[in-house]
């Protein structure tokens, strides 16, 4: 084996034992009597060593060289073992680099398994937010994280959520873009790594957050990037997260990776959270829009009085929209629009403008009605009367259009495409309404002529049937009190004084109709009159349901209980008085009207009345053919009571006519 001589100066031992304390022990015990292998361990110690200490190898190699002819030990066999030993700890270095690597890595991962964990397991923002700025901190091993959210419509950053600052500033701590650490992040669109933020003279200390005491700090952007992935701009911005440490620190690429791949998740994650919360936002106000639309189709639907459904039209027009006003407009004769209603404020000076709207039934949509070029004369207008914006919907009932709403906002407003449908729906039910409310309006007037002049009629007729009762009673005057002829005489006029206060009943209610017990009161009234001394005084009594019939109803049942009350009065309460009752109710459909007198109870007269027949002939004719019912004469159980029982369909009155 051949020794190799070393050019290296003789006193390199020497100054090792000088600089390197460590070395110079362990050359110190090489130098000591002792086996070949101890000495080989030693040798490999040293390798180890000065590989810790950051030694060179090549200085290495020439130490072994002079080591060798100290310790009697061949050169090769020295240097091998030096260099096997210096590369072994050398070796291991890099395994526990790797492996520290790879645990970090592993660590990552995990965060990232937990981050997308945590956006994936709820749709609350907020609290997946919180998770992640807490495995943030954890996995980059930091003391403090904050998430900032981006509010495109106000154009600024606020604190979401944050891990190792004050959580009571969540939701009150905002910043601009440009603005500090943070907001300079956002308007760059890449990570922002600071290594001392004492030295930054853009750092921004926010005394909410209690963030006196870092130093170093790290922002990036949460970007929600497309195909073009380097072409960034506000609209693709997020928010922000940041890293912040106790002490001056620079952080690793591995680290800042890892946050942005951290923000890249939360990225797609708020973006899907914030279309949820619309999406759930606009349904939510769907549901709320139909339901007020319901309940306002249902109030307008309920009201028939013209005035009062217009402005109950423009009252929940207004609330419908979220305008500040609301007009109504009809059609006049002259074919241009009439302001006939208004809530919320008083004008027409739209109205030359919505014409052609109206003539053409469409709507029209004004956004600013300072800036429209379609009418220029708007903007006066809308000066006087307070409003910015103005939409009109045109009112179509029957095939035809009767007018158009007008709607108003005081700032300019665009009515977008889900409000439109909602105010033409509203529309088209306020047009139904209306015209309703019109048709009822007139079908009223017209009742309250009819009912004029059919209550004229009666008073007529009333008047005339009195002068032919007049007549008779003129003429019963000079006859014989108890002649048949006067007995024929007064009964006829019983019947027509019966028929006249009929009439008499009808021309102060209800055109054409009256009840059975205002029937039997005007029957008993006109006969207590006619028929009943006070020598035989009777007691008449009237109960009931105040069941309603029509005029010639009304008409033929005082004809039959006239003749029935007559017929007691004749045959049974002439000699000495007695009591009448009458009854009426209403059952399944038919009316029930019972007459009965106590006549059993009193004693008969010496001398029988006539019984021609005339009577029960006329009351069976009336109730079966003109009543359409039945007709029953008996004596009540005990034999107290003569009852008269009639029944016939309950009809209104314009169902009289159509079965007559």
């Amino acid at each position: 084996m051949y020794e190799v001589l070393t050019s290296q100066p003789p006193d390199l031992i020497d100054a090792l034992r000088e600089s390197w304390p460590r070395i110079a022990e362990l050359l110190a015990e090489l130098d000591a009597e002792q086996p070949l292998e101890t000495r080989l361990s030693r040798l490999r110690h040293i390798g180890v060593v000065w590989y810790t200490q950051g030694g060179e190898a090549e200085v290495l190699t020439e130490m072994g060289l002079m080591l060798a002819e100290r310790i009697k030990v061949s050169q090769g066999v020295v240097v091998s073992e030096l260099l096997l030993a210096y590369g072994a700890a050398q070796e291991e270095q890099r395994t526990r680099e790797w492996e520290s690597h790879l645990l970090a890595r592993v660590a990552e991962l995990d965060g990232l398994h937990r981050i997308i964990s945590a956006a994936n397991s709820t749709l609350d923002l907020d609290a997946s937010l919180q998770t992640v700025a807490e495995t943030v901190a954890q996995v980059v091993n930091v003391e403090a994280c904050s998430i900032y959210i981006y509010d495109k419509h106000r154009d600024e950053l606020s604190l979401r959520a944050t891990f190792g600052l004050n959580q009571a500033s969540i939701g009150q701590v905002i910043s601009h873009l440009g603005e500090g650490v943070t907001g300079w992040a956002a308007q760059l669109g890449h990570p922002v790594a600071v290594h001392d933020v004492w030295q930054e003279p853009r750092f921004n200390i926010e005394p909410q957050l209690g963030e006196e005491t870092f130093r170093s700090m790290l922002a990036v952007p949460i970007v929600l990037f497309s195909a073009e992935r380097y072409q960034f701009s506000s609209d693709k911005l997020q928010g922000v997260v940041t890293v912040q440490t106790a002490g001056p620190r620079d952080f690793t690429q591995e680290e800042i990776s890892f946050v942005e791949v951290a923000a890249g998740e939360l990225a797609f994650f708020i973006a899907n959270a914030q279309l949820f919360q619309q999406t759930d936002e606009r349904l939510h106000r769907k549901v709320r829009e139909l339901t007020t639309l319901q309940q306002v189709s249902k109030r307008i639907a309920e009201q028939l009085g013209f005035r009062e459904v217009l402005n109950l039209i423009t009252e929940k027009a207004v609330e419908l929209a979220q305008a500040d006003r609301a007009d109504i407009f009809q059609i006049g004769e002259d074919g241009t629009p009439q302001l006939i209603a208004s809530h919320g404020g008083v004008g027409d000076g739209v109205r030359n403008f919505i014409a052609q709207t109206v003539r053409e039934g469409r709507p029209l949509a004004v956004m600013n009605a300072y800036q429209d070029s379609r009418f220029p004369d708007l903007a006066r207008v809308a000066a006087d009367e307070s409003f910015h914006s103005l939409f009109c919907m045109p009112l179509h009932a029957r095939e035809r259009t009767i007018g158009c709403i007008c709607l108003y906002r005081q700032e300019p407003h665009l009515f977008d495409y889900d409000q439109v449908r909602l105010l033409n729906t509203f529309a088209d039910e306020a047009a139904i309404a209306i015209e309703n409310a019109r048709l009822y309006e007139e079908s009223q007037r017209a009742l309250a002529v009819k009912s004029a002049m059919l209550q004229e009629m009666h008073h007529r007729v009333r008047n005339n049937l009195q002068t032919i009762s007049a007549l008779l009673a003129m003429q019963l005057r000079r006859m014989p009190t108890e002649s048949q002829g006067a007995r024929a005489l007064r009964e006829s006029s019983a019947r027509i004084q019966s028929i006249a206060a009929v009439h008499n009943l009808l021309c102060r209610e209800d055109v054409g109709v009256t009840t059975v017990e205002a029937v039997s009161r005007q029957v008993v009234e006109s006969v207590r009159a006619s028929m009943v001394s006070f020598e035989h005084p009777v007691e008449f009594t009237i109960t009931g349901d105040g069941v309603q019939v029509g005029s010639r109803d009304a008409t033929v049942l005082a004809l039959v209980i006239n003749e029935l009350i007559s017929n007691a009065l004749t045959h049974g309460l002439s000699v000495e008085g007695g009591r009448v009752e009458l009854n009426a109710t209403r059952n399944n459909g038919f009316i029930h009207v019972e007459i009965r007198d106590d006549g059993p109870l009193h004693p008969r007269p010496e001398t029988p009345a006539h019984r021609s027949g005339l009577g029960l002939q006329i009351i069976e004719t009336l109730v079966s053919d003109d009543l359409s019912g039945m007709f029953e004469l008996a004596q009540s159980p005990d034999d107290q009571w003569t009852c008269a029982r009639v029944q016939f369909p309950h009809r209104l009155p314009d169902e009289e006519y159509d079965n007559s």
